[in-house]
């Protein structure tokens, strides 16, 4: 039986074509991460080690931090890696990512807040009692705190901040509530924590039973609804500039195929020519 992840679901809800590429038909990605998805897995990298570190009472400085991020940026990045903003370059990513680090460290130092029971911790679990609707996930960081609350916190280096509205119903934490209290049964309370950490802001929510239970069954009906889809259409959107698989997607292979072309074959491309002759008639009509 298929698990599946709150980013699989994402993924789905997003555009069901990518979805199918990358989960059913398991097509390689033509293209290399994001600088912004490279970025990220460095900044967890580094936060991971922090935590890690303390757990055997070594306390990292800020500039060890630094160096470390700074090496497994040197090691991982490689020309293929995409930036999709032109504006943009490898180093705006760094020092973006630097700043996460930063912020996180400066804010939470000396990290006496609780006491960390794991990092990228493997929640596995079924939603129904019946063991059907299989979830997985990894959690960033799992602490507890004296009072025996325990914590679930996430890392986001994303450029957009979201309001407490927007986690008070966001799936993803919830979900991991969900499998952290099938896999330790002294769990009572949890709060979940949205780190964003270029904004150096935290987000902090809580689920009541009932809302666990009603989003368990939202996500049956989700998977239920992904296991009987007749087809994927795909979904144009301003995701689509960082999907992977825009190079093979019917709604963007055209586009690429002719961003690669030299000027003057450009020109004499049939569809090029065709939008060309488009334009002007519309231009024409109005």
């Amino acid at each position: 039986m298929a698990a599946y992840s709150h980013s699989q679901l994402s993924t789905f809800e997003q555009c069901p074509l990518r979805y199918r590429f990358k989960y059913i038909d398991r097509i390689p990605a033509p293209e290399e991460t994001t600088a912004e998805a490279f970025m990220g897995s460095r900044v967890h990298e580094t936060l991971e080690k922090l935590y890690e570190g303390l757990k055997y009472e070594k306390t990292y400085s800020l500039d060890d931090l630094m160096e470390y991020y700074a090496g497994q940026w040197r090691r991982n990045w490689s020309a293929r890696i995409r930036i999709v903003k032109p504006e943009l370059r490898e180093e705006n990513f760094h020092d973006y990512g630097a700043r996460c680090i930063r912020n996180y460290y400066q804010r939470y130092h000396p990290f006496t807040q609780s006491q960390t029971l794991s990092t990228e911790q493997r929640v596995s679990f079924h939603l129904s009692s019946e063991g059907r609707f299989a979830m997985r996930g990894y959690i960033d960081r799992v602490a507890r705190r004296s009072d025996g609350t325990y914590e679930i916190h996430d890392y986001k280096t994303g450029g957009r901040l979201p309001d407490q509205a927007s986690v008070d119903s966001d799936r993803q934490l919830p979900l991991y509530e969900i499998g952290l209290r099938s896999l330790w049964k002294d769990v009572e309370r949890v709060d979940l924590f949205w780190h964003y950490l270029g904004f150096d802001f935290t987000l902090i929510s809580r689920r009541s039973p009932e809302q666990l239970e009603n989003l368990s069954r939202e996500t049956e009906d989700l998977i239920s609804r992904i296991e009987a889809c007749p087809s994927f259409p795909p979904v144009k959107s301003a995701l689509c500039d960082w999907c992977e698989y825009r190079p093979v997607c019917p709604l963007w292979k055209h586009v690429v195929a002719v961003e690669a072309m030299p000027p003057e074959v450009v020109a004499e491309d049939a569809g090029v020519q065709l939008a060309n002759e488009y334009a002007e008639v519309k231009r024409r009509i109005e």
